[in-house]
């Protein structure tokens, strides 16, 4: 096999595709081992998919298939490129990604179509499931009349239900992402409201049905319940918020309502004469229920309202009953000690909220004010009560109750988990490292550590391996989160599994730690890398044999300069887990004049200003230039590159391991 036939075979083992090949003119089709063992066929059997399409592509899938290829075969297109379900020997419909490319003769015909195929039957299910997921939320948060909300960082609206589009007076959901209160709210309010939001992103409290009065940009009043919490990330992060309101402007209404009738009846308790035929005139039409009782709770008068309310046809059939012919008996003696108690007290009882429970199981709320009823000469006469229904917007509050709850233990356990794996992962870091030394030398060294969020994709080791010798490694996960944590675990694992064979040659290190990457990460559906470097300080040799696996090449110190290591094109490796059977190479560096060397992940020099310009390689080596080595250097770097960043932050892994080369007294 020739070096291009060897690219070629290593490249098709790393993106696990197969081949085919279409000769259009003699009808006939080639497919690699990879390709057959797809489609689930040995060496012979297995149809073209490509000249006989409506009957190996799915039916909902054919129709764009057909188009794609016609347009390459019939119109002069330069790739074809799809997905879609294809049937395997055994029936099963898989999904595949088909890609291709055509060959044509002198007069434009295409005679021939070479391309790959690869399946991406788990990418597709996995997105299927969690669009059904989402549509079953959807259809939740839809379904309910409370509003639902996510706010981004910015506090603009990231996603809501129905109800809250319908709130904010537009006609989809699609119109309100990306707007703020400042869109619908009086600017004050809109404030209020931005200063709660990152107060709960800063601190992680939240707020719980914490009563609002808001005013909108028109003018328009109204009274609103809002439940807000802080809305993390999987791994962790800081997205913006989340929120639940309940709008309660009726309730309010109401509670005003009844104090304002309350009082009126106050006053026509005092003034209204005997005459009844006035008094029915008033209370027949409060919009509110009302109700006399006398000296033991019997009924004496009652307006129409509360005659419907207990199922009677007239007032009549209520005045001169009790709250045992209506009520179920648990509620009733509640009640006559509520009045015993105004009688007694003088004292009324204002603004009660209360479920009742029928005779039925029927139960509803109400909002009830009792006063103490007295004749016009003032000698106690009973009781008289105002209540209104307010068992909707309770029913609703109780299954805001209930979504808060849930949404909050989730949310909770969300975080608990992400804190002891951060934990584990911060207790497997060294906290101490010690020196080696051998005949007058010494290597001392130095880290500086600093995750960007609760799960690090960044980490290093530091490998004793006898008398003189250390072995030092450094490496950057790809992404961040639970993803990068797990590749972490596994790198460690490898590292420890090869400490002791492989330890003091980096080349053979590295080449271990990409072959057993490779085999756990060969089913996985996207492609997961690390870059890494490992050295070893070998004092007896007097020099440092190092291998790069796609890393940056760390600094060094020498005779008081600071440059970068050189390190030639093809002495360098690709990235950990992207290229299985890989043997990395290494080069020797001679300790002599060098006085420290720096190695550090992307964190440090990808850092940006308010600019938008990165702080870049030739700053971080002026930076380490301008101080003398050891521990401080490493400060003075870190201090560097964060007085330059926009935020004084890090929005990346913060990674650096020094080694300071002495000589002993």
């Amino acid at each position: 096999m020739n070096l291009e036939d060897e690219r070629l075979d290593l490249a098709l083992k790393a993106s696990n595709e197969g081949i085919w090949d279409w000769d259009l003119s003699s009808g006939e089709i080639y497919y690699t081992n990879r390709l057959l063992m797809f489609l689930g066929y040995g060496l012979v059997g297995a149809p073209n998919i490509f000249a006989a399409a409506q009957a190996n592509v799915h039916a909902e899938d054919y129709g764009q298939f057909q188009r794609k290829l016609d347009r390459v075969i019939l119109r002069g297109g330069k790739f074809f490129a799809t997905e879609a379900r294809i049937r395997t020997k055994d029936g099963e419909w898989k999904w595949f990604r088909v890609r291709g490319v055509p060959e044509r003769d002198p007069a434009g015909n295409t005679i021939r179509m070479v391309g790959s195929l690869i399946d991406i039957s788990q990418r597709k299910n996995a997105q299927i499931a969690l669009a059904e997921e989402r549509n079953m939320i959807d259809i939740v948060l839809d379904s309910t009349p409370v509003n639902v909300y996510f706010k981004d960082r910015d506090s603009r609206f990231a996603r809501a239900n129905v109800a809250t589009a319908d709130r904010m007076g537009l006609r989809s959901v699609e119109e309100l992402i990306g707007k703020t209160d400042y869109d619908f709210f009086d600017a004050e309010h809109a404030d209020c409201s931005r200063a709660r939001e990152l107060e709960i992103m800063e601190t992680g409290q939240g707020q719980e049905e914490t009563l609002e009065h808001e005013l909108w940009e028109d003018g328009t009043k109204s009274w609103v319940l809002v439940t807000k919490k802080v809305w993390l990330s999987m791994s962790g992060e800081v997205l913006g918020t989340f929120g639940l309101t309940h709008e309660v402007t009726e309730l309010m209404e109401a509670q005003n309502e009844l104090k304002r009738v309350a009082s009126e009846l106050k006053g026509v308790n005092r003034e209204i004469s005997e005459e009844r035929n006035l008094l029915r005139l008033v209370i027949d039409n409060i919009p509110v229920f009302v109700y006399f009782k006398d000296l033991e709770s019997n009924f004496v008068l009652v307006n129409q309202r509360m005659a419907d309310l207990v199922g009677a046809s007239s007032t009549a059939e209520v005045e001169g009953r009790h709250n045992r012919d209506f009520l179920h008996p648990s509620l009733v003696e509640s009640a006559e000690a509520d009045e015993k108690k105004i009688m007694e007290s003088g004292a009324p009882i204002e603004q009660k909220i209360e479920e009742l429970t029928w005779k039925d199981q029927l139960s509803t709320w109400s909002v009830t004010s009792k006063y103490p009823w007295y004749h016009t000469d003032g000698t106690l006469r009973g009781t008289f009560g105002v209540s209104s229904d307010v068992t909707a917007l309770m029913q609703t509050r109780l299954k805001l109750e209930q979504i808060t709850y849930v949404l909050g233990r989730q949310n909770e356990s969300m975080e608990d988990q992400l804190n002891l794996a951060r934990e584990i992962q911060q207790a497997a870091l060294p906290s101490e490292i010690p020196s080696i030394h051998l005949g007058g030398k010494k290597a001392r060294f130095h880290h500086r550590y600093q995750p960007a969020s609760k799960l690090a994709g960044d980490f290093f080791e530091v490998l004793p391996l006898g008398d003189g010798m250390a072995g030092f490694f450094i490496c950057d996960v790809m992404g961040h989160g639970v993803r990068s944590a797990l590749i972490v675990s596994m790198l460690r694992g490898l590292i420890e599994k090869q400490h002791e064979p492989l330890g003091a040659q980096a080349g053979e290190f590295l080449t271990g730690l990409n072959d057993g990457l490779c085999h756990l990460l060969e089913r996985a559906s996207q492609m997961i890398f690390a870059t890494a470097v490992y050295g070893v300080v070998d004092l007896g040799a007097g020099e440092i044999r190092f291998a790069s696996a796609g890393h940056p090449n760390p600094l060094v110190r020498r005779n008081a300069e600071v440059q970068p290591l050189e390190v030639e094109q093809q002495m360098k490796g690709p990235a950990l887990g992207v290229v299985p059977d890989f043997q990395f190479r290494e080069i020797s560096i001679p300790l002599e004049g060098l006085s420290g060397i720096l190695a550090f992940t992307d964190g440090v020099f990808e850092v940006l200003n308010g600019s938008g310009e990165e702080f870049g390689m030739e700053r971080l080596q002026d930076a380490l230039e301008k101080t003398r080595g050891g521990g401080a250097a490493l400060d003075e770097v870190v201090k560097a590159a964060r007085e330059f960043s926009a935020g004084d932050s890090f929005d990346d892994d913060l990674c650096l391991l020094g080694i300071e080369f002495l000589k002993e007294k």
